[in-house]
């Protein structure tokens, strides 16, 4: 006879083994241990590497916060990358391992650390550039490609008309612009 309380068809005894099979089929499909040994092929290397990486940062960024000390870690992936980590300062704690000193002080890495903010700054400018630097290639490239590789500044300008003559006032002025703008660039670039 079926118990009223499981649907038609089922009873206790089918239940009770449908979640036991499932509990051990949940046993089955977590962490597998594997065995540590030399992996061969180089794209599963530097897949792995990326992983336990990860893996390794997080487990010294807790260490640090657990117990208030300060690590640096210095790997080469397999594609020979460099990839380091510290906290607070991994140049820093690398400078005092190498003057033999055993105490660390952030407010001296602090002062002449670069920040952030900076680096990405000088990266979004440097990115800017390249930029406008492709952009005019291209230009040259285009101009050069429909045989305008004339000088029009050496022009004659006796020989123009007036609207010509207005023409070429106007790309000098222009040129001169650019030439000034690009000059201030660059001295800038040269500041940094």
């Amino acid at each position: 006879m079926e118990n009223p309380s499981f649907p038609l068809g089922m009873n206790n005894h089918g239940f009770s083994s449908d979640i036991e099979a499932f509990k051990q089929q949940k046993k089955k499909a977590g962490r597998k241990k594997i065995e540590i040994k030399k992996i061969e092929k180089s794209s599963n290397k530097q897949v792995t590497f990326s992983k336990r990486r990860t893996g390794l940062f997080k487990k010294a960024s807790e260490l640090c916060i657990l117990c208030n000390v300060n690590i640096a870690i210095i790997v080469f992936s397999p594609a020979e990358k460099l990839f380091c980590f510290g906290h607070p300062d991994f140049e820093g704690i690398v400078e005092s391992y190498l003057k033999g000193s055993k105490v660390f002080d952030p407010r001296e890495s602090r002062e002449r650390s670069v920040s952030y903010e900076e680096c990405n700054k000088q990266y979004e400018e440097a990115l800017k550039n390249l930029e406008l630097e492709k952009k005019n290639l291209r230009e040259t490239e285009t101009l050069v490609k429909k045989g305008c590789n004339r000088r029009w500044w050496e022009d004659p300008i006796d020989q123009m008309s007036e609207r010509e003559l207005e023409q070429f006032m106007l790309s000098v002025y222009e040129l001169r612009r650019k030439l000034a703008e690009r000059g201030g660039e660059l001295l800038m670039q040269s500041m940094l």
